[in-house]
């Protein structure tokens, strides 16, 4: 992809002019990132376009809104399409990032894609890391803190919630599926537990890291365990559109160890369902991902 045209000067505030002034306070964080940290994004533009060919295809998103996304999306906590939808509804977020308010906003696979090249051209550290030491020395972020304030730690956290999220989301859209079809005495003696988990309950994703691995095992034992009680059931069950995505999904997530304990993998190959509501559209297919037993 080509890098679009990008002025860093930019037009900071103007886009919020017809809201009011008086809108974002004095010392707001949101128009401290946008006075602050703004700049340090917009120098690290050079950097980002090694990431990309002038002459290959249509233009890509801003790499320096998408750097400004990925970092507000680790300071917010928040996994990959609910993102998405923060930079389209939320003005805070569009005044930090320097967006018009009629900006629109990008598929949520766009930050997997964004997070790729970073990766693969070697600029997490040197992007991620002039932003970081620009938090800290404006205060959003302890200079001391518990956390490791490094670009594969920002990279690996996001990666993670949002990993998280598509496969809560796909074990939900499965729960709904085969609730209709089956009656309360047909249910196994989990699905209470798993309904409340998945569908009526919500994660907070800014709880601790070691809670949300904890997380990450815990909703592909869930998965299994459906998709097992499944098996023997007709086909009108087994074969749904959502739990058929729900058994894709838990063999691109997961490996089942020699001792039959579900594990994340470690690596995931290119075209994995990143967003459960629309499949088709993931990321590039390069290679087709290892499958995982589920019997």
């Amino acid at each position: 992809m080509s890098l679009p045209a990008f002025d860093t000067q930019g037009t900071l505030f103007g886009s919020l002019a017809s809201v009011g002034a008086g809108l974002f306070a004095e010392g707001d964080r949101f128009k401290l990132f946008a006075e602050k940290i703004w700049p340090h994004l917009a120098a690290a533009r050079p950097a980002l376009a090694e990431c990309y060919r002038a002459d290959n295809g249509r233009p890509a998103l801003e790499p320096v809104v998408m750097l400004g996304v990925a970092i507000f999306q680790f300071l917010e906590r928040t996994p990959d399409r609910q993102t998405a939808e923060l930079v389209k509804y939320h003005l805070g977020w569009k005044l930090a990032l320097n967006l018009e308010i009629g900006a629109k906003s990008f598929h949520p696979t766009s930050l997997v894609e964004f997070r790729r090249r970073l990766l693969e051209h070697d600029k997490a550290r040197l992007a991620f890391e002039v932003i970081l030491q620009a938090l800290q020395e404006e205060g959003l972020v302890p200079k001391r803190g518990r956390q490791r304030l490094d670009s594969t730690h920002v990279l690996g956290l996001v990666a993670r919630m949002s990993r998280l999220e598509c496969v809560r989301e796909t074990l939900r859209l499965a729960l709904e599926e085969l609730a209709p079809a089956l009656a309360e005495l047909q249910r196994p003696d989990f699905w209470a537990l798993l309904w409340e988990r998945y569908v009526e309950s919500k994660l907070d994703y800014k709880s601790p890291e070691a809670v949300l691995k904890q997380k990450q095992t815990q909703v592909g034992e869930d998965s299994l365990r459906l998709l097992r009680w499944l098996e023997p059931l007709p086909g009108s069950l087994r074969s749904g559109r959502q739990v058929e995505l729900l058994r894709r999904v838990f063999e691109e997530h997961y490996t089942i160890l020699e001792n039959q304990e579900v594990a994340p993998v470690k690596e995931h190959a290119a075209g994995v369902v990143q967003n459960p509501m629309t499949p088709k559209r993931s990321g590039r297919q390069r290679g087709k991902a290892k499958r995982a037993r589920t019997g």
